[in-house]
């Protein structure tokens, strides 16, 4: 089946994905700015990931705005400019470096050219994995492409955080970052073709709010999403309690990346053969219940061992998550669609980032840890209600 799509499709995804997982570069750096140099608490560097990345919480908008330009054959010219705005941000910080309120408008700007290229994508993506059932394989192509990004990302963005001050380290990640887009650019201004579509694709069916799958589905990932996330408070803990150093966080990083990239390769070959329902079963019990081992952590060897341990079935859960999300948004509209879901999972997540540091700020780092797995356990009552389409044999 794979051979009825094309390598540059393939290629689009790959780039696009690539360029997003290297965006990340500069966020070991803005920790420290933000947290040992702007000295702000665990709830504050929530609320700021909030707000900075609310594009990714509206990207019906920019399904929208995708579908309209596409209708006037201006689709090309939208990602291209999507794609330089992410340079000139980049640019920007480099010259002239962030207080606060320039850090929250720059951040804010790049996720929401980063977003209008991931809307686009993932309507591409969305139809094809529909079309040829092939339950979450182009999405393990993205995430493979996104993880190799993330394992520069995790070593190279320890590195340039060690070596250089806090005040000059996130110029030299921005500057790193301003120079990746430019493959992805070339790419669209020499292979993609715009063309004007006749039909109306704005128009959106309202039916699917009676549509019993798309609910369902979405009312189950914003409970699996909205779950107290302890990663703030995990990095907090190891930096002010435990004394790891920035290139062993690094270390971290780059291990949790390259047995990401084994789950989803993992997920690729062999685990979207699995029933769907089942794999979503897998994915809520073993986040839940390897979630407190981080309870115990009387080294930093320990963090590292739960990485490798954990970290390619992390990967087959997450994308077995994903795979359910591209299945349930209903034909003929999923470019909107998959917007709108994955929207409400990043808003999701993003809150519960914001209540995890709100509880690590206010009843500890043990209480965070025990309510994320808690809650995420929760999550196994809605899963019998879920209808999939499994993948026939």
């Amino acid at each position: 089946m794979q051979k009825k799509i094309p390598f540059l499709t393939y290629l689009f995804f790959i780039l696009v994905y690539g360029c997003q997982g290297f965006s990340d570069l500069p966020g070991q750096s803005l920790y420290y700015l933000t947290r040992e140099t702007w000295n702000l608490s665990a709830t504050m560097l929530g609320v700021l990931a909030f707000i900075t990345s609310l594009a990714w919480m509206v990207k019906p908008i920019f399904g929208y705005l995708s579908d309209y330009l596409e209708t006037k054959g201006k689709l090309k010219s939208y990602l291209l400019i999507n794609t330089f705005l992410i340079m000139s941000v980049c640019g920007y910080v480099v010259v002239f470096g962030f207080n606060i309120w320039s850090l929250i408008l720059c951040l804010f700007l790049m996720n929401c050219a980063i977003a209008g290229n991931d809307v686009a994508n993932d309507k591409v993506m969305c139809e094809l994995e529909q079309k040829h059932n092939l339950q979450g394989k182009i999405q393990s192509v993205q995430w493979t492409a996104l993880g190799v990004a993330g394992l520069v990302v995790a070593l190279l963005g320890a590195w340039i955080a060690k070596v250089f001050p806090n005040t000059i380290n996130y110029r030299i990640a921005f500057g790193i970052v301003a120079l990746v887009p430019i493959v992805l650019y070339i790419y669209i201004n020499n292979h993609m073709k715009d063309s004007s579509k006749q039909e109306n694709k704005l128009k959106f069916s309202w039916s699917i709010l009676k549509n019993k799958e798309f609910l369902l589905g979405a009312l189950f990932i914003i409970f699996l999403r909205f779950s107290p996330s302890f990663g703030t408070a995990l990095t907090i803990r190891m930096r002010e309690v435990m004394g790891v150093d920035k290139m062993f966080l690094g270390y971290l990083g780059a291990t949790g990346t390259v047995l990401g990239i084994g789950g989803y390769l993992l997920y690729y070959w062999k685990a979207h053969k699995f029933p769907l329902k089942k794999l979503l079963y897998f994915a809520i019990l073993f986040s839940a219940l390897t979630n407190l081992c981080y309870l115990y952590i009387p080294n930093k060897y320990y963090i590292l061992t739960y990485n490798i341990l954990f970290g390619v079935f992390d990967g087959v859960g997450f994308l077995a998550i994903m795979a359910f999300i591209a299945q349930i948004v209903p034909k003929g509209y999923e470019g909107v669609s998959y917007a709108v879901i994955t929207s409400l999972n990043n808003l999701s997540g993003r809150l519960g980032g914001v209540l995890g540091g709100f509880l690590y700020d206010n009843f500890g780092y043990n209480f965070n840890v025990i309510t994320a797995s808690v809650t995420t356990l929760m999550c196994l009552a809605l899963v019998p209600f879920l209808i999939i389409k499994e993948k026939e044999a």
